[in-house]
């Protein structure tokens, strides 16, 4: 059953910086921006794929075929967000897999062990080719809104962790890929492309878990951050859609900035995604969008598993995925 629900575009003060994912040119107004699908759907999805011992990390093929297959089997999905992905395993297969009408952005995440060097990132475990480094950068990889470039961090390397954000090229479409690091924690941030045609932007983000932020006071600073550099776009008339792998349930602190401004798309039934938690998230701006309703789907359905026997035999990765669909309004 489709929930209409009345928006009001919030706009807040927030920092200067986040003006700088508006730069460019040929940004259409919302009066010039062409209709959107009647239905637009998104999905999330923690693939597990980044390190050793992590459920399944040996099959990034099966685990990307997923994807496709979710895509193939909805029309409507427009925006993919995936965590713990690797570079070479499964961000480049998936752009090769989705082909031309798809744009894939791949942040990786900075090395959070080493936070004396702010250059170094993440490496894949999972990525046991021992590829030396390509002559060039992935072309995958970008700079953010302050101009720092993981083409010049990264070099030709494939073996790197991070997230994903993939957007599908509608028509009227200019998509613009850029990073975004949280102003006060540097070492977080969040993939993203905004379709500078449309008036539509998208971000894909992995916060810290507990065991890395035992008080919490990352994840807090995060949620404010991604909120803080979202909403500034939702007041020049852009709808947005953001989330991910937020290790955080919906009445904790750190989802709290991230409702002021958005709404979930499972926000009637909150389903786990995790171990019985719902950690994974997808918030659509207010301005914009009308909720149709949402589903979390377990990899098992690729092979006519029940959700039961997924979780007692074969999975793909510890998290389920989760999609939202919306309509957009005037």
């Amino acid at each position: 059953m489709r929930v209409s629900l009345s928006r009001v575009c919030r706009v807040a003060a927030v920092p200067l910086l986040s003006a700088l994912l508006l730069t460019g040119s040929g940004t259409a107004t919302a009066a010039e921006a062409p209709d959107l699908p009647e239905r637009v759907s998104a999905l999330t999805w923690n693939l597990c794929g980044g390190y050793q011992g992590c459920v399944e990390w040996g099959k990034p093929q099966e685990k990307v075929d997923w994807v496709v297959k979710a895509v193939e089997d909805d029309p409507g999905v427009a925006v993919i967000m995936l965590q713990e992905v690797c570079l070479g395993l499964h961000t480049e297969p998936l752009q090769e897999r989705l082909g031309d009408q798809w744009q894939v952005q791949f942040r990786a995440a900075p090395n959070t062990s080493t936070p004396q060097d702010p250059n170094d990132l993440t490496p894949c475990s999972a990525d046991t080719r021992a590829l030396p480094p390509g002559d060039a950068p992935s072309p995958l990889l970008g700079d953010d809104e302050q101009g720092h470039d993981q083409r010049v961090q990264a070099g030709g390397r494939r073996d790197l962790a991070g997230v994903l954000v993939a957007m599908k090229k509608l028509p009227g479409s200019e998509l613009h890929p850029v990073n975004m690091t949280f102003v006060q924690d540097p070492q977080q941030g969040a993939a993203c492309i905004k379709d500078t045609g449309n008036l539509l932007f998208a971000c894909s983000s992995h916060f810290m878990n507990k065991n890395a932020d035992p008080d919490g006071t990352s994840r807090v600073t995060s949620g404010h951050n991604f909120r803080d550099q979202t909403v500034h776009l939702q007041a020049q008339g852009y709808r947005t859609i953001i989330g991910g792998d937020l290790n955080a349930t919906p009445d904790s602190e750190p989802l709290q900035p991230l409702y002021d401004g958005n709404f979930e798309a499972d926000v009637n039934m909150k389903r786990p995604t995790f171990s019985g938690q719902k950690l994974d998230h997808i918030l659509f701006g207010d301005y914009g969008w009308d909720l149709l309703g949402a589903s979390v789907h377990f990899a098992g359905e690729m092979q006519g598993m029940s959700s039961i026997e997924t979780y007692f035999g074969r999975k793909l990765s510890d998290h389920w995925m989760l999609k939202g669909s919306v309509t957009p309004t005037a």
